[in-house]
Formats: C-alpha cells, structure tokens, sequence
C-alpha cells in the first residue's frame, strides 16, 4: 500500500539535506519499553529537525520497530558505489531511542536492469540484489539491524512489474537470504509485505493466500523467519467482519493455518503495515474511525499468539491533499498537529 513511485522520490535531496546531520548529537533515550508495536517512516524529503521531531513521536507512542526503505537504487545508485547517508541517519536515530529497524530492501537501480524497464521491475540478475543485500547487511548487523523485509508487496504489478510472479520473487528471496545469513546469522529475514486483493485474471495481483502457497511449493517460504502482510480493511473497520476484502486483516488465522499445514506453525505472521486514510478521498474515513481501525488492529494482535509486530503505516502524512488518498495515512498530520489516532496511541501504552 506504499504508492510511492520510487522515480517520484525527491532525488535531489538525496545525499543533501540528510548530510546536514553530520557531527549532530542525538539524545539519548536509553531503551524504550518493549512493544510489539511499530511504525513507517518516509523522511527522504525531510529536514534535520523533523526528522528528530519523527523519531520523538514515535517515543511518546510507544513504538518499539521502526520500518524504513532501505532503496537500492539510492544506496547502489551506480555498481560498487554506495551512499548511506540516508540509511545512517535512520538507524542512528532509531538505535539512540532503544528501537528496532525492520530495513525494507527493494527496487532496482537502472544499471541492473534493462531497457524500457523502471525501478519496479526486479534486476536481470538476483546475484546483483543478493549482494547489495549481503553489502548492506554487513554494514548494519553490527549496528543492532538484523530485520530485513526483502521487497515490498511482490504479489502486486505495482511493485513486481510487469506482473507478479512467485518462482521469480522466489529465486530474489533465496539468493537474499543466503547473502544475509551469510554475513549475520542473527538476522530475520521476512517476506516482502504482501498487499490485499484476489487472484485476478490479467494477473495484475495475486492474492496472499496463493502466493504463499506458491512460495511452499518452490521453496521459499520454508526460508523465511517469518510471512509478512499489508492487511488493510479501509474503508471499512476490521470489526467488520463481513467487509470484502481479500486478504483483511481479519483472514489473517486462515493464512496462519495454512502455514500449519506446511509445517510452519512455530512462524509468525508479521504486519508491516496497516492503517487507513483520512480526508475526503473516495476509500478515506473519519478520524475517528481511523483511530478505532488502529486501535482495533492491536486488539486483535494481542489475541494472536502467532502474530509477531503490527506496523502502522504511517507516523505522519504524506501531504496536505485531503483528497489525495496517499497522503493522509499519517498518525500526525503534515504539521504535525495529532490525529485522534496518534493520542490513541500514546494514551493506549505500551501493552
């Protein structure tokens, strides 16, 4: 549910406005109470002082992991030359505050893949994705970084172009998790969020539950620490159980029991994003019912003993577009004033 085009991505703040962190300090917060709760951040286009301003927040919610796009195109942006900027600052602030990093590992440079393709298409070679990730790896394990998402919703075309495809994802995923492993052996490797949808006929989306089991029989999903999910429900509330949505959160016991009967029991379904959208879009909500989604999502989280973190995306919005659906999935709104969902959240606690 990451709309975000990675070629609309302000590139010309890359390597700029980040680097203005250089010789700052970062509070200490000392280790923050422990909750299965976490949040996305998107703060590429952001100033030093929201970036620290992000972060705080994200504190007084009581967030525990923080998920980031670690982009490939702009650590690697040309082979063997990388840029870290970016991804230095969000582990710095996220381990200053006692915070585990879930690194998104996704999109491709132009240099590893062909013409007439964009960044969603996977690479010509997944030796040249294994060894980013494995470069990238390297970096950060010793830093407490041992999370790894690899890709960001591969059953959907728009992140797997031109269409998705399991034994493709598949071989990406494997040659990944070797390269990793290899370099951290703490390391948890999760599946690429998968979005909600069903299996469409132009092949366009391929729902969870086929492409996990699509991932048991060319086995990958044997390899992965855990399956990860996008289970949003908008505009309808998860306690509304007869919504349709194909994948819902709500569906989540069924995807379990099917890693039971592969023997996968012991696994943990990862939500690595969730929420809804306010504003006047045609799928937004209210605010409050934004806060009642969140709120409800962690209640049925904490009844699931397989159900490992629930990551809410986002902390803040996108944008001021009230009409634009992307941009106001935030907790906060773009000036970072609270949404009933972000006190919901520092009023709730930890547990």
């Amino acid at each position: 549910m990451t709309r975000i085009r990675l070629w609309a991505l302000p590139f010309a703040v890359f390597g700029l406005v980040i680097a203005l962190y250089s010789g700052g300090t970062v509070p200490s917060w000392g280790k923050s109470q422990p909750s299965k709760i976490g949040m996305m951040v998107r703060l590429l286009d952001a100033d030093p002082a929201a970036v620290s301003r992000v972060f705080d927040l994200m504190v007084k919610m009581h967030v525990s992991w923080v998920r980031a796009d670690f982009f490939w195109p702009l650590i690697e942006p040309e082979r063997g030359e990388f840029n870290w900027t970016y991804s230095d600052e969000i582990v710095k602030q996220a381990s200053a505050r006692g915070m585990n990093v879930v690194a998104i590992l996704s999109h491709t440079p132009e240099w590893a893949r062909g013409a007439g393709t964009t960044s969603d298409h996977p690479p010509d070679l997944m030796s040249d994705f294994a060894n980013f990730a494995r470069v990238t790896a390297a970096r950060y394990a010793p830093m407490g970084v041992h999370t790894w998402e690899v890709w960001n919703e591969p059953n959907s075309d728009f992140f797997w172009a031109p269409a998705p495809d399991a034994n493709q994802y598949g071989k990406l995923f494997r040659a990944t998790a070797a390269a990793i492993r290899g370099v951290d052996p703490k390391a948890t490797l999760l599946t690429g969020g998968l979005t909600t949808g069903d299996d469409e006929a132009d092949g366009s989306t391929i729902s969870q539950m086929t492409f996990v089991n699509q991932l048991y029989a060319n086995g990958t999903a044997q390899l992965a620490d855990a399956i990860a999910v996008h289970p949003y429900t908008f505009p309808s509330l998860p306690s509304d159980t007869d919504a349709e949505v194909t994948g819902g959160i709500n569906e989540l016991p069924a995807l379990h029991r099917l890693m039971e009967q592969h023997g996968d029991g012991a696994k943990k379904v990862w939500i690595t994003e969730f929420g809804a959208p306010t504003g006047t879009a045609t799928a937004a909500v209210s605010d409050n019912d934004q806060a009642n989604t969140i709120l409800h999502a962690r209640d049925l989280v904490d009844q699931w003993p397989w159900a490992g973190p629930l990551i809410y995306y986002e902390l803040r919005d996108g944008g001021t577009n009230p009409a634009d659906e992307g941009e106001n999935f935030g907790m906060v709104r773009r000036d970072f004033s609270l949404k009933p969902a972000g006190q919901a959240l520092i009023e709730r606690g930890p547990s």
